[in-house]
């Protein structure tokens, strides 16, 4: 059992967790429910989605299940809509009638509240309305105007607005009947709330424009109704951005938040701070990236801690360590710290940091892999031509619900549960100490298999120990250290400096070879190639590398490193031979480093193939003419190819032994693919 859960836990693991961490772990009672401490599982999902399929509505019960289970003191779902006309919000498959207490419907909504109460934590349910936002036949928001798509938008007039009152209160009803503690109302994110505060969306002239006071009017009713409809026993939280942040002169300020907060002080028992436009998402901190600090929207929060005396305040943004969340706690700035996609990497941090195990949480790295975005960089096809892609919606889809790059068993339709259990204790050969053998090595000792890893080198984490050296992969590399640290908890016998011989193989017995001896980066065929070097030595020589650096290729690599470089004081700039950088990813993640390049400097010729590359440079054919490009270094950043030769040599080895091929030397990809691909192979060792 010790081998399965790794917990030390015991009365005094808490003891230890409690004391460490004083503000996190004391609780608060609203509404006479008791906040156990105080962390918040923010909604991270489609709460709607358990329409769509069986296997989705089971994906998303554990979800949420998981967070209570981990430890949160509250655990929200994810947006559903207060209506189905004006209000409906993607991917909705039909209309609910939140009238009806029984019936198919309402025991789904019901379930999530189930699960989640039955752990100890409180359920929220979250509503919202987009307004002028809504894909619909009449959207309604504060002015009258026609959107980018060409849709008219209404301004809404007293009947709107009475209706959507309406319309509150019996949605209100419904999550009452239903069984939840609360209701998380999200305002924020160019929402309902965010357009009638902002001045960009709010050009009213009536009661409802103008000042503060007149545009926190109709949310101010909007939250009564919700109110009414919930009744006095039920928490009401709501989540708004501090701020437009597109840098606009007539954006929302946070000096506008503090105000509209002081307008509702004492309505909502909770006010959650967030930012930004969802449209925008990481360009505005609605999504923290990875080269945000953590907890970037305390700032924020700390105004409006300072503003209300009724209200409590909980801040969302980038927290994935009990430090920090200790922190700004004790500082005043915050009564609760929210987490959104660190639930998807390690759902139990609470129960962790209680128990004294923060070395065994897998923190949160901002890849945005489990939830890629709906934005473009500015340069990039505009988001309603690519709904209309079904291509485009079968990547994306899957990986909203909650696929983790570093949790292999988070996501869609990952049950270990359902997996045949092992019928005996395996001796199981890993051949490769990086991310995907690591991971292998975990998943089988914890399946309770022996294990034996064998690394060629001196240390364990493979490619990825360049983190170490990259200031912007703080995260990816904490990460690494970890899956090190668990390798060597869990009573793997690690060999390293060691080549995989028939001797070993012999002395090992395995039952089962896993081979991950990795990939190498590709030498291209160009004339004056030997005049380059490869990314991964720029990381490990940066002494050696000029002040003036061309890199040969735009991938992640490339970019990434150019990022490193850019940092460190060399004038940067990267070639490609197509029309998009970094054309392998996609939405937030990419935002981020293309925006992050702009910041940096780093200069981008595109539709430039390469000529040559001589001492002094490179030659690049742009618009139809040869150019010399001067560099001191010049880096190419072709991509990288699977060690097959050394596969197949490890095959020969086997003999009649069982193998899997796991990670790049099976097929090139990201920390992601790895780390899935080491957990399935260990899982499938029965």
């Amino acid at each position: 059992k010790s081998i399965i859960t790794h917990e030390r836990g015991s009365v005094m693991s808490y003891k230890y967790g409690a004391e460490k961490y004083p503000n996190l772990f004391s609780p608060i009672e609203i509404r006479g429910k008791v906040y156990k401490n105080r962390f918040i599982a923010a909604p991270t999902m489609f709460a709607h989605s358990i329409f769509n399929e069986p296997e989705m509505a089971e994906n998303a019960f554990r979800m949420v299940e998981d967070r209570a289970k981990g430890g949160f003191a509250a655990v929200a779902t994810g947006e559903t809509c207060i209506n189905f006309d004006d209000g409906i919000a993607m991917f909705v498959p039909h209309p609910i009638d939140y009238t009806k207490f029984e019936g198919y419907e309402f025991n789904m909504y019901k379930e999530y509240s189930d699960r989640i109460k039955k752990h100890g934590a409180l359920s929220l349910l979250e509503y919202c309305h987009e307004a002028a936002e809504v894909k619909c036949e009449q959207p309604i928001g504060p002015d009258d105007f026609i959107r980018a798509d060409g849709v008219h938008v209404k301004a809404m007039d007293e009947a709107d607005m009475q209706k959507l009152e309406h319309d509150m209160e019996v949605a209100a009803r419904f999550a009452k009947a239903c069984g939840y503690d609360g209701i998380l109302f999200h305002g924020g994110h160019s929402f309902i709330f965010q357009q009638f505060l902002s001045p960009e969306t709010n050009h009213r002239t009536d009661e409802y424009g103008g000042s503060i006071e007149n545009r926190a009017r109709f949310p101010k009713r909007l939250l009564e109704a919700c109110r009414r409809g919930m009744g006095e026993d039920m928490i009401l939280e709501i989540r708004i951005s501090a701020e437009d942040g597109d840098g606009r002169e007539d954006a929302m300020t946070i000096k506008d938040t503090v105000e509209f907060c002081k307008c509702i002080d004492g309505i909502p028992d909770i006010i959650q701070i967030s930012n930004g436009k969802k449209e925008a998402g990481n360009e505005t901190n609605t999504f923290s990236d990875f080269f945000d600090i953590h907890g970037v929207n305390v700032k924020f929060a700390a105004e409006v801690k300072k503003a209300v005396t009724k209200s409590y305040v909980a801040v969302i943004g980038g927290f994935n360590d009990p430090a920090l969340c200790e922190q700004v706690i004790a500082e005043g700035k915050t009564d609760f710290v929210e987490m959104g996609r660190q639930c998807f990497a390690d759902p139990a941090l609470p129960l962790k940091t209680l128990m004294g195990r923060e070395d065994n949480i897998r923190k949160c790295v901002r890849c945005f892999h489990c939830y890629p975005g709906f934005s473009e960089h500015p340069t990039d096809i505009p988001m309603e031509e690519k709904l209309k892609d079904p291509k485009w919606l079968k990547i994306m889809l899957p990986s909203s619900m909650g696929d983790c790059a570093i949790n292999p068993i988070s996501g869609f339709s990952n049950y270990p549960d359902r997996l045949p259990v092992p019928t005996e204790h395996r001796k199981v050969l890993i051949v490769g100490g990086g991310p995907a053998g690591m991971q292998a090595a975990i998943t089988a000792r914890d399946r309770g298999h022996f294990v034996t890893l064998v690394e060629i080198s001196q240390k364990l984490g493979g490619t990825i120990n360049f983190m170490d050296l990259d200031e912007d992969k703080v995260d990816l590399r904490n990460f690494k250290d970890l899956l090190i640290r668990e390798v060597y908890e869990r009573g793997v016998k690690v060999r390293l400096g060691t080549i995989l011989t028939k001797e070993i193989i012999e002395e090992e017995a395995p039952d089962q070879i896993i081979i991950a001896v990795g990939g190498h980066e590709v030498k291209a065929d160009v004339p004056g190639a030997e005049y380059a070097i490869h990314p991964l030595e720029a990381y490990y020589g940066l002494a050696n590398i000029g002040k003036m650096v061309v890199f040969l290729g735009g991938g992640l690599s490339a970019c990434e490193c150019a990022l490193h470089l850019a940092s460190h004081n060399r004038t940067v700039t990267v070639v490609i031979r197509g029309d998009k950088m970094a054309k392998n990813l996609t939405g937030y993640y990419r935002n981020a480093l293309l925006t992050e390049m702009d910041k940096r400097k780093i200069t981008q010729v595109m539709n430039s193939p390469i000529v040559r590359i001589e001492k002094d440079g490179v030659v690049i054919k742009h618009e139809g003419e040869d150019v010399k490009l001067l560099a001191d270094t010049v880096i190419l950043a072709t991509g990288a190819v699977s060690n097959t030769d050394t596969v197949e040599e490890i095959k020969a080895l086997a003999g009649d032994i069982p193998t899997t091929v796991i990670g790049d030397c099976n097929k090139i990809g990201q920390v992601a693919d790895a780390v899935r691909s080491g957990y399935n192979a260990a899982m499938a060792v029965l």
